[in-house]
């Protein structure tokens, strides 16, 4: 393995089949960029965090379980006044295509598919965040 973080690249440009997404963002392009500057509807793919599965060898190799935080971000002048569900309904949208797209595909730096582990949802004044946690699997 060449990089322990390969599998994020792989699913941002897996994400650019998804034509909506005008924009995809990773620690690589993410810069300065605030939340009034993201070109929406945009997705974030980031590395959130490892959970050992197993070990062999007395510990020299390791089955790893890397979590993948994809988090869709949209914005809607509903969502500057009382109604945020416009946007609700378009990032929804995006979600319904995202989850066919990477469950049970195989990047090819992880051993096995994409597995969806969990979806959640945050709001801001401007913008609505759903993000899915993908689970990739790797042995070092």
């Amino acid at each position: 393995m060449s990089n322990f973080f390969a599998v994020r690249a792989e699913i941002a440009k897996r994400l650019e089949e998804i034509s909506e997404f005008k924009k995809i963002y990773t620690p690589i392009n993410i810069g300065s960029t605030s939340e009034l500057s993201q070109i929406v509807p945009c997705a974030h793919v980031n590395y959130l965090r490892i959970r050992k599965a197993d070990e062999a060898g007395r510990g020299a190799m390791n089955a790893l379980k890397q979590e993948w935080d994809i988090t869709i971000v949209e914005r809607h002048a509903a969502s500057q006044l009382s109604d945020g569900s416009k946007a609700i309904d378009k990032a929804g949208e995006l979600v319904a295509k995202v989850i066919p797209l990477l469950s049970g595909w195989r990047p090819e730096s992880s051993t096995r598919p994409l597995s969806l582990v969990r979806i959640s949802e945050d709001f801001s004044s401007t913008c609505v965040y759903i993000t899915m946690v993908f689970e990739s699997s790797l042995f070092i």
